[in-house]
């Protein structure tokens, strides 16, 4: 009979508990509204959002890139700024900051 020892356990039992965790997130995040209004209603928020220029060194945290002096990047509700591509691609999924969860679904 093999022996596991209490850290195998416990990997183990954490791999679990995440796995569990990513599958109840995924599920709780299920859209109510077809992907094409989805897409439409965030490439319209994306639309109204501010666009700034970032700071040079700054990235953009859904696709970890540098923003380009000439085009900059959009800033959401509470003051993260994103690729206009990105941030579009992520509302179209949820409604919420990638960063701080904020809601910015703009009543969606």
């Amino acid at each position: 009979m093999a022996k596991f020892s209490s850290s195998d356990s416990n990997s183990t039992y954490l791999r679990c508990l995440i796995d569990s965790s990513f599958d109840l997130d995924e599920a709780l995040t299920l859209p109510e509204s077809s992907p094409d209004q989805q897409i439409t209603t965030a490439n319209s928020l994306v639309a109204e959002m501010p666009t700034v220029l970032p700071d040079e060194d700054s990235i953009c945290s859904i696709c970890m890139e540098g923003f380009s002096p000439d085009i900059g990047g959009k800033r959401v509700s509470c003051g993260h700024v994103y690729h206009a591509t990105c941030i579009s691609s992520w509302l179209s999924r949820y409604d919420s900051c990638p960063l701080c969860r904020c809601d910015i679904s703009g009543g969606r």
